[in-house]
């Protein structure tokens, strides 16, 4: 694979995230106003897992730790890791 194409398949990957990942709010940070690009840590460390992962539970896992204590909901986890393959994959 060509560093071009492992650049773009990043950039897709972080698109992808970001867009999952701030619809979901998870810790309701941007409903109450705070910069777009509050989870921009977590988002890159999601994409990095997704990339790396065999399936759903191995990403909602990498999910729940993005976000380290701050936040424990693996149900929800897990349903995001689904959405967010999907996606990829699509």
């Amino acid at each position: 694979m060509s560093h071009k194409h492992l650049k773009d398949k990043f950039k897709k990957t972080l698109q992808v995230v970001g867009k999952i990942i701030n619809e979901w709010d998870p810790m309701s940070l941007l409903a109450l106003d705070c910069p777009d690009d509050e989870y921009e840590f977590e988002i890159h460390r999601i994409a990095s897992a997704a990339l790396q992962v065999n399936n759903a539970e191995e990403l909602a896992e990498r999910i729940n730790k993005a976000f380290e204590d701050d936040y424990k909901k693996s149900k929800d986890c897990l349903m995001i890791a689904d959405k967010i393959l999907k996606e990829l994959l699509n």
